[in-house]
């Protein structure tokens, strides 16, 4: 199913679905390729921090003085995803990084919307916004080779949701996120890709794939229709530039049986109807976003 609203829409803690795929084991050497010279960041002087922050060395070439090694986080102006001609105050913090098998390091970041006092100012509706960097050590400095800003709104209280690495394909590394969240009783995950060597960096599945849905919080005596579905994913080798994304899911929509009768008491049982939504589906890269190749993806949209 690809009838979804909007990520931003969902105001709740994210349930997130399994991924079949663990993280890439250490990428190779990197080979000697002959590119235009790196940006060079001079990356301000350690300072002591009293927040642990695995990405501090990271965050620091990319966002120099504009890091604040005390909060574990950088204040910086980045690119508005709906006007890029503007540059808005964010609070944006290291989420994920990875040695890609070209030789980089790409590092991914969580951008929220900052109020006056260069604090997060995040709503239930408000997404994250992802950022990815590319960089390289030489001569024991970091530099920034790409820099792709505001490349996609995710998720919901600010936060992108989870994120992880992926094969897609071989010798490509690329990054998962699954992310939504819970409107009303109403949860629902969604799958997005991105390929953080390509030119321009956007979501490879379009509007995001469902991978979970479930109305446990919202079904009761009045509910119509109660269902949950769930999705395995992974990828098999195909013949586009990304290997296939395959989905296995399971689950079920339970519909009333007598759906104009009157409302039960909340300690009466409804009689319904059970319908199972198992189903397999294979999706293929055609050049400009995974698209529906074989099968049909049951998981119902919110």
């Amino acid at each position: 199913m690809n009838n979804l609203v909007p990520a931003t829409a969902l105001v709740a803690a994210i349930f997130l679905a399994g991924c079949s795929r663990e993280q890439p084991a250490e990428a190779a050497p990197p080979r000697i390729t002959k590119a235009a010279a790196p940006e060079a960041v001079s990356a301000p002087p350690a300072s002591t921090s009293t927040v642990a922050d695995t990405y501090a060395e990271l965050m620091r070439a990319v966002f120099g003085s504009h890091y604040r090694p005390a909060k574990g986080n950088a204040l910086a102006d980045m690119a508005d995803p709906d006007d890029r001609r503007k540059r808005l105050p964010m609070v944006v913090t290291g989420v994920g990084s990875t040695r890609l098998p070209t030789g980089e390091t790409v590092l991914a970041v969580n951008g929220e919307m900052a109020d006056s006092d260069g604090e997060p100012q995040s709503g239930h509706s408000s997404s994250g916004l992802l950022s990815l960097y590319l960089l390289d050590k030489r001569d024991g400095q970091w530099q920034v080779r790409k820099r792709h800003e505001s490349v996609a709104s995710l998720g919901s209280f600010g936060q992108l949701g989870e994120l992880k690495w992926v094969n897609l394909t071989k010798d490509r590394i690329g990054l998962a996120v699954l992310h939504g969240g819970t409107w009303q009783g109403q949860t629902i995950t969604l799958l997005a890709l991105f390929d953080p060597l390509a030119d321009k960096i956007a979501d490879l599945v379009g509007e995001s794939i469902p991978v979970y849905s479930g109305n446990e919080g919202a079904c009761g005596p009045s509910t119509d229709t109660c269902w949950e579905a769930e999705a395995q994913w992974h990828f098999e080798p195909g013949h586009a530039v990304y290997d296939d994304l395959v989905l296995t899911i399971t689950g079920y929509k339970a519909n009333a049986k007598h759906p104009d009768a009157e409302p039960k008491e909340d300690d009466e049982a409804v009689e319904r109807v059970r319908k199972s939504l198992n189903a397999a589906v294979r999706y293929v890269y055609d050049g400009k976003r995974y698209q529906v190749h074989e099968g049909t993806n049951t998981i119902p949209g919110i």
